[in-house]
């Protein structure tokens, strides 16, 4: 009888051993989850570390270090964002002061000209500036317009082929002036798109521009039900530096010296506009042979 009191007190002890044991460890880890939230902002991809086997408490530590790979992946996500826009940022900077410097030369050498007809080559070349600090700020201001979510565009049956036709003829100049010839196929059976009639001209017309500006050779341009397509040849070595991924992201150019003229704008606009009004733009850069695409998608008009 005594044997087996004694034997049952020191199983009673061993017991109450484990459990201050087992509340140690789970007071340590406790501590340990709470100081890792502490320092959640100073080591933000720190990992739980526990010693106790407390099933709630593991569980805890789970919760924890999914909350913590959260933050980490919304703060580096964060970086990145205020990296890109402080990119952005630099690259308007450049693109605001290079006209605004080119008119105020041109306004000085007018200035100095000592004959009426160079003083007036430099006030055009001054216009010529100006115009462009206007294109800028003209493409900022309907990027702006469009990107807003309270926008709401006047959506109306519009003739996809006759607004690429019209886009077409406005730069019959620009293209003869480089001896491009443009095909076109125009589907005369396709469906009135939805869209509104500014910004469908606007988006047609942003991707001829851009096949003018960036283009090596004469654009193929084809609608195909509610579809448009741009494509033109490019440069080799420029197709093979483009990333796909940021061409319709606002200022991104392809030349990194970012001299081959343009805001970094029109795809952007382009998009924004389409998606604005239901639709989408999807682009792409083939490399054999070197070839720049942009297919814009509309909904399609419901019946009268």
């Amino acid at each position: 009888m005594v044997a087996a009191l004694a034997v049952a007190l020191a199983a009673a002890l061993v017991a109450l051993v484990g459990l201050v044991v087992r509340d140690r460890a789970r007071r340590r880890d406790l501590r340990v989850l709470a100081e890792l939230l502490d320092r959640a902002g100073e080591v933000p991809a720190a990992r739980a570390r526990l010693t106790s086997a407390d099933p709630d408490t593991r569980e805890l530590a789970r919760a924890v270090d999914r909350h913590l790979e959260a933050d980490a992946t919304a703060a580096s996500a964060r970086r990145s964002a205020d990296e890109r826009l402080r990119e952005q940022l630099s690259a308007l900077s450049h693109d605001l002061r290079t006209p605004l410097a080119g008119a105020l030369g041109y306004l000085q050498l007018a200035d100095r000209a000592e004959d009426r007809s160079a003083a007036a080559r430099y006030l055009d070349g001054a216009r010529g500036r100006l115009g462009d600090l206007r294109a800028l700020t003209d493409d900022l201001f309907v990027y702006a317009r469009a990107s807003d979510p309270s926008f709401s565009p006047e959506l109306v049956p519009c003739d996809l082929g006759a607004a690429a036709g019209e886009a077409l003829a406005a730069r019959y100049g620009a293209l003869s002036a480089r001896g491009w010839e443009p095909e076109v196929e125009l589907d005369e059976s396709a469906p009135p798109v939805l869209a509104d009639p500014d910004a469908l001209a606007r988006v047609v017309a942003n991707l001829l521009d851009n096949a003018l500006a960036h283009g090596f050779g004469a654009p193929r341009v084809r609608v195909a039900g509610t579809e448009l397509v741009v494509e033109n040849p490019v440069d080799a070595a420029v197709a093979a530096r483009l990333d796909v991924a940021r061409l319709t992201e606002r200022f991104y150019q392809g030349d990194p010296s970012r001299a081959g003229g343009g805001t970094g704008l029109g795809l952007a606009v382009a998009r924004a506009l389409a998606e604005s009004m239901g639709g989408s733009l999807e682009v792409a850069v083939l490399l054999d042979p070197p070839t720049f695409s942009a297919r814009v998608v509309f909904p399609t008009a419901p019946h009268s």
